[in-house]
């Protein structure tokens, strides 16, 4: 759920520099990088599957299992194994018939995701719109979170703000845009584009800190993100994933009332579950 803007962006000065490099990096998203990230080279030279639908499925577990065995050690990495527990039976449960919705979501989204244009990033990005909405374009809340991936109107219309967004986006009204499938989802990219620019380029951490950090902030804000990672940073604490997951458990525990606290700290975990969960039915 997206509950915060791009607060630290608030520096108009900063924020137009930043724009510019990141207009350059998206343009070349495309093409071939002249240094091909580490995940390319593990998930996208698995050996072709049966099918296509098997294959993209190999690509999710893959790049998640990547992901997190890079990302996580020591106390971070228990916590998160804590939570991922916490969280199975909730992603992997079925009905009687057993259906599991994040498989079908998974299933129901294929002739879209097949064809999709990801601009260089990982499909992990995917099983954030089969979490937010088991991909339904008409689930939530106008008002509120609505659509593929759940945006609210407030993000959305900072979305369409962005002068480099195609004409598309900055012209649809925001609840049709929300329920269509190409136009929420290029809205994702751009919003996703601006995360991992920011923890990729800026910040310069690892990229599967990077993108695990990126996939938390689009549920809990990136400001949220930053700011407890300035926190750490203040007290000598290395800036790194594990770390920041261990500090957001922490801070879930000793407010165990907070849904925004829970709903943060569940969120890469329940990603990673879902990615097993399709890995496992391929």
């Amino acid at each position: 759920m997206l509950h915060q803007a791009f607060i630290y962006f608030s520096s108009v000065a900063v924020w137009r520099r930043l724009l510019l490099m990141l207009w350059a990096v998206v343009m070349g998203m495309g093409g071939a990088s002249a240094a091909e990230p580490a995940w390319q080279k593990v998930a996208y030279r698995v050996p072709v599957a049966e099918s296509p639908l098997t294959h993209l499925a190999q690509k999710h577990e893959k790049l998640f299992t990547f992901f997190v065995e890079n990302a996580l050690h020591g106390k971070g990495k228990k916590d998160f194994e804590t939570v991922t527990k916490r969280v199975k039976n909730k992603i992997m449960w079925r009905n009687g018939s057993g259906a599991n919705i994040y498989h079908d979501a998974f299933v129901r989204s294929y002739p879209f995701v097949s064809k999709v244009d990801l601009q260089g990033m990982p499909d992990s990005i995917l099983l954030i719109a089969y979490l937010e909405s088991q991909w339904h374009g008409k689930k939530g809340k106008k008002s509120a979170d609505y659509g593929y991936w759940q945006f609210t109107p407030e993000v959305l219309k900072e979305i369409q703000s962005l002068d480099y967004v195609p004409d598309g986006l900055k012209t649809t009204n925001i609840n049709k845009l929300r329920a269509d499938a190409t136009l929420s989802t290029q809205a994702a990219q751009v919003h996703l584009h601006r995360y991992h620019f920011y923890f990729a380029n800026v910040a310069k951490f690892s990229e599967s800190d990077a993108w695990l950090l990126t996939f938390t902030a689009f549920n809990w804000g990136a400001g949220n993100v930053k700011r407890m990672i300035a926190d750490m940073e203040s007290e000598g604490i290395e800036a790194n994933f594990a770390n920041f997951y261990h500090r957001l458990y922490a801070a879930h525990k000793a407010n165990p009332s907070d849904i925004s606290l829970r709903a943060a700290t569940e969120y890469v975990p329940s990603l990673w579950n879902i990615a097993q969960l399709i890995g496992a039915d391929k």
